[in-house]
């Protein structure tokens, strides 16, 4: 019996982690009520925003509230803060959101030149349940803004103590097939030293039920 425990743990936690990973690292909600750009053309603006609506698409999307849908929830209090950026107003977005992240960005055009344009200003992301907000500053031609987003990406987004994309079904079924074939590797091994257990007794007598 006791040959059965050790394979019996391992397929029991197994089955137990299969069933974290499914569950586990609900991601929180996020908010992001889009950008205000001052002395811009609405064209670039319109071109603006596309950029720094897609360093949003690695999250869950079902956890990930957008300008559209912000503006639904919280339109006054957007408006609000635009007006004065501070935690106060970022934390009336979030109690009417419900998000635990907020972010927004406010920009302008400083470029003497016409033929270009610089955008300088700053993107924030609010944390509700601390109750502050990170500033990242932007001052960059116009023309290097997609190099840009991928920055404010990679310090404001993947930096979120945040789970993404929630596991896939395959990739949890990946985890749970090698766990269990582990299992099943320790189960043969143990399968074997009971046999050689059983014919190490050679030459000794057959034991009879009494």
């Amino acid at each position: 019996m006791k040959y059965l425990i050790k394979p019996f743990a391992v397929i029991l936690s197994s089955t137990i982690l299969f069933a974290q990973v499914k569950t586990a690292a609900k991601p929180s909600k996020i908010a992001y009520v889009g950008i205000q750009v001052e002395n811009i053309e609405s064209w670039v603006k319109n071109e603006l925003e596309k950029k720094m609506n897609i360093i949003f698409n690695d999250l869950d999307q079902e956890k990930l509230i957008m300008p559209p849908k912000a503006n639904e929830l919280a339109q006054d209090q957007i408006n609000l803060l635009f007006k004065e950026i501070n935690d106060a107003n970022f934390q009336k977005i979030a109690d009417k959101t419900g998000a635990k992240y907020v972010f927004a960005g406010k920009f302008k055009n400083v470029s003497p030149d016409d033929s270009r344009i610089m955008i300088q200003g700053d993107f924030y992301r609010y944390n509700a349940q601390l109750k502050t907000s990170f500033r990242y500053e932007i001052l960059k031609y116009y023309e290097r803004m997609d190099d840009e987003a991928k920055v404010i990406k990679k310090q404001m987004i993947d930096s979120m103590p945040y789970a993404p994309k929630p596991a896939s079904f395959r990739q949890i079924a990946f985890v749970f097939g090698g766990i269990l074939l582990i299992g099943l590797v320790f189960m043969t091994l143990t399968g074997t030293n009971v046999w050689m257990d059983g014919e190490g007794n050679e030459g000794g007598e057959t034991p009879t039920e009494n």
